[in-house]
């Protein structure tokens, strides 16, 4: 589906507008050949069946059975892409350059690198709705170097310091399905804390890695960078290693490198 049309029906979505998303996808299936499994089939006519018609103003939803019975439906369709082959002595992670956004999302992990700012609540929406979690998270307030309280400033405890990789590590832990965690301001933690950001980017191929391993879908987004911090953090990224043993090769963690705005 063109990226254009993506957004409109989550902004559509997003204002509870839920006939003209269906009506829209509708639209775009009867106009496409696009492949759909018979679960996607059964469960868009399970959802359409809820509908009383004639529907004003919504002429793909008033010919609905006759679009469905047209789908283009196949047997066996896999519900993410296949990961990449791993190699006997691979590198952790993968980089894919200007990727289509809403094929990363088909990926089962995915590491996102100054992800745009219009893709912020696509990417929080679609966890939400896909996993149950999507969460973000602005690194400017939750990782200041240092904050003022009743007058007083203050350093972050340990504790506090530790937010955001407790959060990734509490999510992938406790998380049935996974999860979507947009970490925005990415540019100040990584020039005022640059040893505890940096610590994180080398735990990452390690977290995607068992999350892959574990079959839960989890993607990580980086935010609101610099050309040269993404340069830096893909340095690291290529130094870093799958830390965890696991019984069987695991494929490089992709990563989606965003063009810059």
């Amino acid at each position: 589906m063109p990226e254009r049309d993506y957004d409109s029906m989550c902004g559509a979505a997003h204002a509870g507008e839920h006939a003209e998303v269906l009506d829209n996808l509708l639209a775009f299936l009867k106009n496409t050949e696009t492949p759909v499994a018979q679960r996607e089939r059964d469960e868009l006519r399970a959802v359409m069946g809820f509908y009383r018609l004639p529907v004003e103003m919504y002429d793909f939803i008033n010919d609905w059975e006759n679009i469905v019975s047209s789908l283009n439906v196949i047997d066996d369709e896999p519900d993410r892409d296949e990961p990449e082959p791993p190699g006997p002595s691979g590198p952790s992670v993968i980089v894919h350059e200007n990727p289509d956004f809403a094929r990363t999302l088909r990926t089962q992990v995915g590491l996102h690198v100054d992800l745009p700012t219009r893709l912020y609540e696509p990417f929080v929406d679609h966890f939400s709705a896909a996993v149950g979690v999507g969460v973000e998270v602005n690194l400017a307030r939750t990782n200041p170097d240092q904050y003022l309280r009743k007058g007083k400033v203050h350093k972050p405890t340990k504790e506090e310091a530790n937010f955001v990789p407790v959060l990734i590590q509490v999510i992938s832990s406790c998380s049935i399905w996974g999860g979507g965690i947009l970490l925005r301001g990415f540019e100040q933690w990584w020039t005022k804390n640059r040893s505890d950001a940096e610590s994180l980017i080398r735990q990452i191929p390690t977290i995607l890695a068992a999350e892959q391993y574990g079959d839960d879908n989890f993607h990580i987004a980086l935010a609101d960078m610099s050309s040269s911090t993404v340069e830096q953090v893909l340095a690291v990224l290529a130094e870093s290693e799958v830390l965890d043993a696991f019984p069987e090769p695991i494929p490089p963690v992709p990563v989606f490198k965003y063009p810059p705005m």
